[in-house]
């Protein structure tokens, strides 16, 4: 029995010139899964850092979308190398790895998720990525190489200021970077009690570092957005795939409007 790929769809509208769709989910529920696939999302980011979203869900998670046809990337918790391997071996187009701060960190990431020559991944035939099958394994290895998308989070000051050896490690029409301005933002609070100031010029000076190694070393940008006008502009900044939002965040706010609406 031959390997059935499954198209990484992020990866192929990148290649047509589109910008791929898709929605940050917290959640973990497989039919929201589907229901995005159904309207017509390219992609979901599966959060297993800020969620209790486990491994038996996270597979069944991706098991849903393969069914559906979206693409699934899974934002590990941390640079661990049996939490890569468990999400690419469950069948994760994507992996993204938050506080990358080193070009060691990069390489230590990669060599998880990538199969030799490339990397250091363990073998192992039997896993839902690659069918099961071992007569296959060669076919899917080589393909998972191509096609199975790293992702580093740049969201600290030291991350910033190695991002151009970051991004150095990274394959264009394989890779991408995410710019975390929120964490950034965050570790700027220098006082106890201090607000968070977005228009904090290291944050534009940031943004601006990554957006330009984006466009010099041909790795894209996924940025998040939370309103059609935000969407426009950050793509017209050079975000080149786009989160649309976090799946409970617009539910609570639909709640919210469904309450203002009946309390009127």
């Amino acid at each position: 029995m031959t390997f059935r790929p499954r198209q990484n769809r992020i990866l192929a509208a990148l290649a047509n010139g589109k910008v791929p769709i898709g929605m940050e989910m917290n959640t973990g529920n497989p039919s929201m899964i589907e229901i995005l696939a159904y309207a017509g999302f390219d992609f979901y980011m599966l959060d297993m850092e800020h969620t209790r979203v486990n491994v038996e869900t996270m597979e069944h998670c991706i098991r849903a979308a393969d069914a559906a046809g979206i693409t699934t990337i899974v934002r590990v918790p941390e640079n661990n190398v049996t939490l890569i391997r468990h999400a690419q071996e469950a069948g994760a187009q994507g992996i993204m790895v938050p506080h990358v701060e080193t070009a060691k960190d990069v390489r230590k990431a990669l060599d998880a998720l990538r199969y030799p020559p490339e990397g250091r991944c363990g073998i192992c035939p039997s896993v839902r990525a690659a069918n099961f099958a071992n007569a296959s394994f060669r076919e899917y290895q080589e393909f998972s190489n191509q096609q199975t998308m790293f992702i580093p989070l740049i969201e600290d000051k030291s991350g910033v200021e190695n991002a151009e050896d970051i991004f150095s490690l990274l394959k264009p029409g394989a890779d991408a970077v995410g710019p975390g301005m929120g964490d950034l933002a965050f570790s700027l609070i220098t006082q106890p009690g201090q607000n968070v100031d977005w228009q904090n010029p290291y944050l534009t000076e940031a943004f601006d570092k990554v957006m330009a190694l984006s466009k010099k070393t041909g790795v894209p940008i996924i940025n998040m957005a939370h309103t059609p006008e935000g969407a426009k502009e950050t793509i017209g900044k050079g975000t080149r795939i786009l989160l649309y939002s976090i799946d409970q965040q617009l539910f609570y706010n639909l709640c919210l409007d469904i309450m203002r609406s009946m309390k009127e």
